[in-house]
């Protein structure tokens, strides 16, 4: 029952993208509020925020499951993946970023991300630019599906919904080491580092396996993108230019989230089959 609410889950959002009810998550920001004004410690926010409202999901879920036995996981469990999936048409962001960079409008690729949430990107220098625009777009990305995923798989449904609430209660952006998001982004992100390699140029990756994927002092967006340019070869392919062109970079962010996600969808489909 679990693949199946995983499988479930992962096609309805493939072909029906964000949004519905699942994804309308006004309740949370009045909760958010409510508990900004009582001026909390982190640890006291985070039990208000994110481990109260994944307590009520496992009650919850504990009444269904009473009721209903196995089929709890296919009625609420492909619900709570759903819920646990990213907000952002992420693909409909990428190319709407690809099509300005395409004729040049580097101010309009840099509106779209703060559209999108994202920071605003200075567009003094085109490879810097690149990167930034890359890295911002890849860490959307991975967390609009692959965290929410494994953890669904590992630990349950309860799982995705805490990372899920973990994101929503998040202040900033930037995902700062040793902040509670790098730490529930470090499994997943390892491990889309390593299936960047799978799909791509794994000899690349090798020789940094041990340091990077140890090196507690890099970020998950920097550990992401640095993986990616080095699996899918970009800096080498342009080592000749004065500059790697943005749209290439996001062509490549795109085609690395694309692969992998193909790539653990096929995974888990094959772990499931094997006895």
């Amino acid at each position: 029952m679990t693949y199946l609410a995983f499988l479930s889950a992962t096609l309805c959002y493939l072909f029906l993208g964000a949004g519905g009810p699942l994804h309308r998550d006004h309740w949370f920001y009045v909760l958010k509020r409510r508990v900004a004004a009582l001026e909390p410690d982190f640890w006291l926010g985070f039990f208000l925020l994110v481990v109260i409202p994944s307590a009520g999901f496992v009650l919850v879920y504990s009444v269904v499951e009473q009721l209903f036995g196995a089929t709890a996981m296919l009625l609420l469990g492909t619900a709570a993946l759903f819920f646990s999936f990213g907000r952002l048409d992420w693909v409909a962001l990428v190319e709407r970023c690809k099509a300005r960079a395409a004729v040049g409008d580097y101010e309009g690729v840099a509106l779209s991300l703060e559209e999108a949430g994202g920071d605003a990107v200075a567009v003094d220098d085109l490879d810097t630019f690149g990167r930034v625009v890359s890295r911002e777009l890849l860490y959307e990305g991975f967390q609009r599906w692959f965290p929410p995923a494994l953890y669904f798989l590992l630990i349950g449904p309860v799982g995705a919904v805490a990372y899920r609430l973990i994101q929503l209660s998040s202040q900033d952006q930037k995902v700062p080491v040793g902040s509670v998001r790098y730490l529930v982004d470090w499994l997943p992100s390892r491990l889309l580092w390593l299936s960047f390699g799978v799909i791509g140029n794994l000899a690349a990756l090798r020789s940094s396996i041990g340091e990077r994927l140890m090196d507690p002092e890099i970020n998950t967006d920097d550990l992401l993108l640095e993986g990616l340019e080095l699996a899918l070869d970009v800096d080498d392919q342009n080592a000749d230019a004065e500059y790697v062109d943005p749209l290439m970079r996001m062509e490549r962010v795109y085609d690395g989230v694309k692969g992998a996600f193909f790539l653990w969808l096929v995974a888990t489909s094959i772990l499931t089959i094997l006895p």
